[in-house]
C-alpha cells in the first residue's frame, strides 16, 4: 500500500515535457497533495523504524531518521557514527532471528526495505541502506536464492541510486551496498554482470578489471578505499538529475555581445607638442 502511495507521488514529480505540464488551478488541491506528501513520508519513516527496531540490534547510535526535516550535515555526522554494513557488528535481536526462519515473512522484510530506497525520502534511504538491507540480506545469501530475486536485489539498490545519487551521503551509502551484494553475489550469479552492462557509459574495460580481480584469488588485490572509488565510478551513470535541475529551462543567448570594451587612447598631453591654448589666457591686457 505504501508503495502505490509512493507511486502517485513520483508520477506527480515527474517530467511530462511542457506541453503536457498539469496546471494546478485551486490552491487548495496544491496544500492537499503536500499535507498526503508528508503523511505519507511519515507513516514510511514509521513503519521503516519498527522494522530496523523489531529485528536490528545496534551497537551504535542510530541515524536519527524519526526527524521531520535532516540535513546533509546532520547525515553525514550519521554516517560517520554509523559502522559500515561490511562489518559483522548487526546483529539480529531474537524476534529477528524467529521472522528471518519464515520465508514469506522475510522476504515481505527484503522487498519492502529494498523497495523504499527509491521512495523520494532522502533521510529514509540513507538510514534504511546503511543500517538494514544488507544486514537482512545477509542472512540469506548463503541459500540458493533464485536469480531472479538477486537481479531484483542489485536493480532496487540501482535505482535509488537514479533517485538519490546526487545527494553526497546517499550516494555513499547506496554504492556500498551495491558493492557488497555485488561482490558477495557476483561470483554465483552472471547475472549481476548482465545488469552492469546496462548502466549507461560504463567502461566495459573497467568492469572486466574489476571482475578479474574478484574472481582470480591469484590476481592483485588492491586497497579497499581504491577498490570503492573503481566500483562508485563503474555506477556512475545510474545517478539521476537532481529534483532542482529537471525542469530548468537551458538559456541560449546568441549574438552574444563583445566581453571587453575597447581601451581608451591614453595620450600625455603635456608631451605631445600640441598648442593647449592655456598660454592665450595669461596675456596680459593692452
Amino acid at each position: 500500500r505504501l508503495n502505490v502511495k509512493w507511486q502517485v507521488i513520483n508520477q506527480r514529480t515527474s517530467i511530462n515535457g511542457e506541453d503536457q505540464e498539469e496546471v494546478v488551478c485551486q490552491e487548495s488541491q496544491v496544500t492537499q497533495e503536500m499535507l498526503e506528501e508528508q503523511l505519507v513520508r511519515l507513516l514510511t519513516r514509521e513503519v521503516l523504524d519498527l522494522l530496523a527496531v523489531s529485528c536490528i540490534a545496534r551497537k551504535v547510535p542510530e541515524p536519527a531518521a524519526n526527524k521531520e526535516e535532516v540535513d546533509e550535515e546532520d547525515m553525514m555526522m550519521d554516517s560517520v557514527q554509523t559502522v559500515s554494513p561490511a562489518q559483522p557488528t548487526d546483529e539480529l535481536t531474537e524476534l529477528g532471528k524467529c521472522l528471518m526462519k519464515h520465508e514469506n515473512i522475510y522476504m515481505s522484510l527484503l522487498t519492502l526495505s529494498f523497495t523504499s530506497l527509491s521512495w523520494k525520502d532522502t533521510s529514509n534511504c540513507h538510514r534504511t541502506a546503511s543500517m538494514v538491507c544488507w544486514t537482512l540480506l545477509r542472512q540469506v545469501v548463503g541459500g540458493n536464492l533464485l536469480p531472479e530475486a538477486v537481479t531484483w536485489f542489485y536493480t532496487s539498490v540501482l535505482r535509488g541510486l537514479q533517485v538519490h545519487g546526487q545527494h553526497e551521503v546517499c550516494n555513499s551509502t547506496l554504492s556500498q551496498l551495491a558493492m557488497l551484494i555485488y561482490e558477495n553475489l557476483r561470483p554465483r550469479y552472471m547475472e549481476l554482470r548482465v545488469v552492469m552492462t546496462q548502466i549507461p557509459n560504463i567502461s566495459v574495460e573497467g568492469l572486466d578489471q574489476y571482475d578479474r580481480r574478484l574472481m582470480d584469488p591469484n590476481a592483485q588485490k588492491v586497497g579497499d578505499k581504491k577498490r570503492k572509488d573503481q566500483f562508485k565510478k563503474l555506477i556512475a551513470g545510474t545517478v539521476g538529475k537532481a529534483l532542482c535541475q529537471q525542469f530548468r529551462k537551458e538559456v541560449h543567448i546568441r549574438n552574444l555581445p563583445s566581453l571587453f570594451k575597447k581601451p581608451k587612447s591614453d595620450k600625455d598631453l603635456q608631451n605631445s607638442g600640441e598648442p593647449l591654448g592655456l598660454a592665450a589666457l595669461f596675456v596680459p591686457g593692452e
